[in-house]
């Protein structure tokens, strides 16, 4: 895990008040819509050969007597520009505008063969050599030197921590002599020239829209809690290495959420979200469509208040649209990737990491109707003559390697795992999908834009009608239709109290998904009634090998992975109102799904006391 290293007070009067007038993240206002953005103005050439030439002094000149020299140093620059709006019936309830610089140094000592890396220190999981600091948009060269020497020092005194941490646990395990290598060697990469991109909307425009729609739960009964919230966001990354990789790739988002919370007559606590991401705000919806989304999502609440409790259940489940989406992006995607586990994860922990297809390459482990790609080269797909944006796309990963197309599953069987420069089972060398960290200062190995496609696909009356003939041939009087799922970085609001929220983490099973928010008992004359509290079991990847059907025509599904536990992100809560601007770009693409058997509970947490008095009535 990252953290941010202090270190105003080291560059001391060098800085002078630019370091605060940064930190507040001031930026000129945007261009006009249809504009491109222009080059960084703060990470100019000048800086990236200030930092190189500190990487260089540090490779020749950092050491420790007795202590193994770096033997790979990288550094990461993030430039990032965003605009967050948030409204509430109609009044803006918070906005800004940020513009600021991270440096981050990565430091690796030892060798190729054993280095620090893939590694938890107990009770010091932050110590896994890599330091940050938020660069002053106003550096010179000289101030970039001194704060990319200054991070490279912490990060280098963490990695020795580290790495002799890691050596003494493997002389008292008996662990040395293992038959992989730390860390793979990658040619040097050099791609320098900016990648143009939209400028970011005006913050006044998002606030327009914003207001509009969230007006529209003025007039809506049993709310507690609605907003609708529009992020706009450039990240620009530039990344340097002693191996002589300097090449850089810009990313571009935008993102709407409409989120509203209800009580259930029980008094169990609901929440309905909508979320649309894209390149722009013109791959989102215009506003007459958001207003529209907004009383659709009001009427669903509605309905949700009123709506039943699920039985428990085990039986056919039928997963459609965001549904689908939602059951490949909790239940299969964790477990694709090829990074191995960290030395050191506590069992818990280990269990939460993913991993479940290591060393089955080349095993059936979905149904034979399914094939799988993960393509981050990939920044669109059409779908029923349509255009719909994928922003899961990507030039280069984290470690500054080229993006890959990998074919994951073909048939049911798994050819590739999505691996980086650390070496497993799955590959010895990256495919371009160093994503995210994880404990012990790696990469994992994760998804970007996954492409699931199934054979035989059948329409949606046809679906239903497999649907309900599997329900019979288990003696069933109804089956289950999911139509989207929980998201926590989204929907998490303080209605609950932090002890409230610390029960449901510690007694809840960290392996089962999250709840779902939409689900409907479709019982056997076709009949459909929406339920509430349905909550999926634990289910482990061998469920995908009971995939029995799937729709014909695939939906999109666009959102930020976050790396937290959903149960953590409902203990963090969601910022302000803010939609979430961190986290992993990616994509869902997928057809309906139809399960032959999973197991469903009830879920009741959240449960507390209604309100005494009726709310208000608007005026």
């Amino acid at each position: 895990m990252n953290r941010i290293v202090s270190l105003v007070c080291a560059l001391g009067l060098m800085l002078g008040a630019s370091a605060s007038a940064s930190a507040a993240g001031d930026k000129p206002a945007a261009a006009k819509g249809g504009e491109m953005a222009g080059p960084s103005t703060a990470v100019t050439a000048e800086i990236l050969d200030a930092v190189a030439s500190e990487i260089e002094r540090a490779m020749g000149q950092m050491r420790i007597p007795g202590e193994p020299p770096p033997y790979l140093i990288s550094h990461k620059l993030t430039e990032i520009e965003v605009n967050d709006v948030v409204a509430s019936l109609g009044a803006t309830t918070w906005k800004r505008d940020r513009h600021f610089v991270l440096i981050e140094a990565r430091v690796q000592v030892g060798d190729y063969a054993l280095d620090n890396s893939n590694f938890v220190i107990a009770n010091a999981e932050g110590t896994d050599g890599t330091a940050q600091y938020v660069l002053p948009m106003e550096a010179t060269p000289r101030i970039a030197r001194r704060a990319a020497w200054l991070v490279t020092d912490a990060a280098y005194k963490e990695a020795l921590e580290q790495f002799r941490a890691k050596r003494d646990t493997r002389r008292a395990t008996g662990a040395f002599g293992q038959d992989r290598p730390s860390y793979s060697k990658q040619p040097p990469l050099v791609r320098e020239e900016s990648v143009p991109v939209p400028a970011l909307e005006p913050l006044s425009r998002l606030e327009e829209i914003a207001q509009a729609a969230s007006a529209v739960f003025r007039d809506v009964a049993n709310i507690r809690d609605s907003r609708v919230a529009f992020t706009s966001f450039i990240e620009r990354r530039w990344y340097i290495n002693s191996e002589g990789t300097s090449a850089h790739d810009t990313r571009r988002v935008s993102g709407v959420i409409i989120s509203a919370t209800s009580q259930a007559e029980d008094g169990q606590e609901l929440s309905h979200y909508f979320s649309r991401y894209g390149h722009t705000l013109t791959d989102l919806p215009s506003r007459d469509t958001l207003v529209r989304e907004a009383r659709e999502l009001g009427r669903e609440l509605n309905a949700l208040h009123a709506a039943p409790v699920v039985s428990n259940y085990t039986g056919p489940v039928l997963f459609e649209g965001a549904g689908a989406a939602g059951m490949v992006r909790h239940t299969l995607a964790p477990h694709l990737g090829g990074t191995p586990l960290p030395e050191g994860l506590s069992a818990d922990e280990a269990k939460q990491f993913g991993g479940a297809l290591a060393g089955r390459v080349g095993l059936r482990v979905t149904s034979p109707l399914l094939s799988l790609v993960d393509d981050p080269t990939a920044q669109e797909v059409k779908i029923g003559g349509k255009t719909r944006a994928l922003i899961g796309g990507y030039a280069l990963d984290d470690e500054g390697v080229p993006a890959q197309r990998v074919e994951v599953i073909d048939d049911g069987t798994l050819e590739a795992l999505l691996t980086t420069r650390t070496p497993s089972k799955a590959g010895e060398t990256s495919n371009g999908h160093a994503r995210r960290t994880t404990a012990g200062g790696v990469f994992h190995g994760s998804a970007t834009n996954l492409f699931v496609t199934g054979k035989r696909g059948l329409a949606p009356a046809q679906l239903k009608r497999r649907l309900l003939a599997e329900a019979r041939d288990q003696g069933l009087d109804y089956a289950l239709v999911i139509r989207r799922f929980d998201d926590p970085a989204v929907s998490a609001t303080p209605e609950l109290t932090m002890r409230e929220l610390l029960h449901l983490y510690t007694t809840t099973d960290k392996q089962m998904p999250p709840a779902t928010m939409i689900a409907h008992r479709v019982y056997l004359d076709g009949r459909e009634e929406l339920v509430r509290g349905v909550q999926l079991r634990s289910t482990p990847i061998r469920a995908w090998r009971d995939v029995i059907a799937v729709g014909r025509a695939p939906s999109v599904f666009n959102f930020l992975a976050s790396a937290d536990h959903h149960l953590v992100q409902r203990l963090n809560g969601v910022v302000n109102g803010e939609v979430p601007s961190s986290g992993i770009e990616s994509a869902v693409i997928t057809p309906d799904l139809l399960f032959k058997e999973l197991d469903v509970v009830a879920n009741l947490s959240g449960q507390r006391e209604p309100a005494l008095v009726p709310p208000p009535k608007a005026q």
